[in-house]
């Protein structure tokens, strides 16, 4: 898992994999001021932008999740979220899972870890990432955010 904040990415970029440069250029360089919800390709169908508005909610009723074959970029316009962040070991066994449609589904985690994001930052989450999208830490809030999905096969 990567956290970061575009407002660094100019001097941190030439540290990134050209992969992941060329994600997180797209989150730098969009207006989102024009863009309406909906999925907006980058690289074919091996990488794609997914713009949504949600409401954060307690994570006692949001389930964890993670992906085998894509990463997922979270990044966050307007609002703020709070995404809880574990990596899967051995105890950590999903209770629904899909490789079809490229996710596994978690309750209950031992040792999840919450991280704030607040509009301008991003978290990069690899496959043995599980994670809590969604999340708040009081009452419900509405978030414009950004999931850009990368085919592992891209790295």
């Amino acid at each position: 898992m990567i956290v970061g904040s575009l407002e660094h990415w100019a001097k941190e970029r030439e540290f990134a994999h050209p992969v992941l440069r060329k994600a997180i250029d797209y989150l730098h360089d969009m207006d989102y001021s024009i863009l309406e919800e909906g999925k907006y390709p980058i690289w074919e169908q091996d990488m794609f932008a997914i713009i949504s508005r949600i409401q954060t909610k307690p994570a006692s009723i949001q389930f964890a999740e993670k992906h085998e074959c894509f990463l997922d970029i979270h990044y966050v316009i307007e609002g703020e979220e709070t995404i809880g962040w574990q990596l899967q070991n051995d105890q950590t066994e999903p209770f629904e899972s899909s490789p079809e449609e490229d996710y596994s589904l978690f309750a209950e985690l031992e040792s999840e870890s919450m991280i704030r994001l607040k509009p301008g930052m991003y978290t990069v989450l690899f496959p043995e990432d599980i994670h809590r999208p969604g999340l708040t830490d009081a009452e419900p809030s509405d978030v414009r955010k950004v999931v850009i999905k990368i085919n592992r096969n891209l790295f």
